[in-house]
């Protein structure tokens, strides 16, 4: 009996032993994406709330380029002790796999779920210059001017990229969608009107609506946006069943020991649940969820094929 014991307990010492021992150094938290952009800015929001729970420093890293799948295949080989994660956006986890070049992982294979962390709906704006005031007058413009009214975009596979191409698509006219990798540089063109319009983050976007910067048209989700209840969806304006929004959440590299998961999940939703950053998620225009690491692995799995058509409605071909 007593060597049972002493049994069982070494064998819950290994199973607790990682997640105790974790973290032993500092933990990185690649963003896929620049300064300023969703990932970016939740996971600062974030950083001191888990470096608190962790006593160790949490540094957000921005690894940029090919609609984040750059970043996120930099986790992806990442050794898989818990201290590198990666915030991504949907489209390098379930929208890239389903168009050509292929990202270089799987994510379902090499990444590790770790929570859902929010819905990011999307606002269609124009410059203050654009006289446009409504989804049918952009409509109108692209009619008038076949090929010659522009769009920005993150990159190939991205909820602003498929915004676009859907909106070309559902309302029959010619858009030319514009790629940027660098945030600020799409910021700039859409102020200034050299792109006529994007779909923009409600982290982007509703600060610079709020200081008179752009005019807001529509948001991209299928429910309107609590930051901006005046605001119509697309849907509304007449494109019944347009639905492109982006989601974030937390993956650690693939084959993370079981334990340091559930410890990074734990200490996630108590970071999520503080006042402050509920606070500050709704004033960024981030709806906040939560998930289990399963609830995560299952969202990816269903995902992957509902964005494949999703694709293929909105005429977005693989490259």
């Amino acid at each position: 009996m007593r060597r049972l014991l002493l049994l069982a307990a070494g064998l819950v010492a290994l199973a607790t032993g990682p997640a105790q021992a974790w973290p032993d150094r500092p933990v990185t938290i690649v963003s896929p994406f620049g300064p300023g952009t969703s990932q970016d800015v939740l996971g600062r929001l974030l950083a001191p709330h888990l470096q608190a729970a962790w006593g160790q420093p949490v540094v957000v890293a921005n690894v940029t380029g090919a609609a984040g799948t750059i970043g996120v295949d930099r986790v992806a080989r990442a050794a898989p002790d818990g201290h590198t994660l990666v915030l991504s956006g949907d489209a390098a986890i379930v929208v890239r796999v389903s168009m050509a070049p292929r990202p270089p992982y799987d994510p379902q294979r090499d990444l590790a779920p770790v929570s859902l962390l929010g819905f990011t709906p999307n606002v269609l704006v124009v410059a203050n210059a654009n006289p446009a005031r409504s989804v049918q007058d952009i409509v109108a413009q692209a009619r008038a001017r076949p090929g010659q009214v522009s769009f920005g975009h993150a990159g190939p596979g991205t909820s602003q990229h498929i915004g676009g191409e859907m909106l070309a698509q559902m309302a029959g006219v010619e858009l030319n969608g514009v790629a940027y990798n660098d945030p600020a540089a799409q910021i700039l063109d859409v102020q200034t009107g050299r792109v006529t319009m994007s779909f923009q983050s409600g982290v982007v976007a509703l600060p610079r609506i709020r200081e008179g910067a752009w005019r807001p048209l529509a948001v991209s989700s299928a429910r309107r946006m609590t930051a901006l209840p005046e605001l119509p969806t697309v849907a509304e304006t007449g494109l019944a069943g347009f639905e492109a929004q982006a989601w974030l959440a937390i993956f650690a590299p693939g084959n993370t020991p079981a334990p340091v998961v559930a410890r990074i999940h734990r200490d996630l939703m108590a970071a999520m649940a503080q006042p402050d950053v509920r606070a500050r998620m709704a004033e960024l225009g981030i709806e906040p969820v939560g998930s289990t690491p399963a609830e995560l692995r299952d969202h990816v799995a269903k995902e992957i094929p509902r964005m494949a058509q999703v694709l293929q409605r909105a005429g977005i071909r693989p490259e």
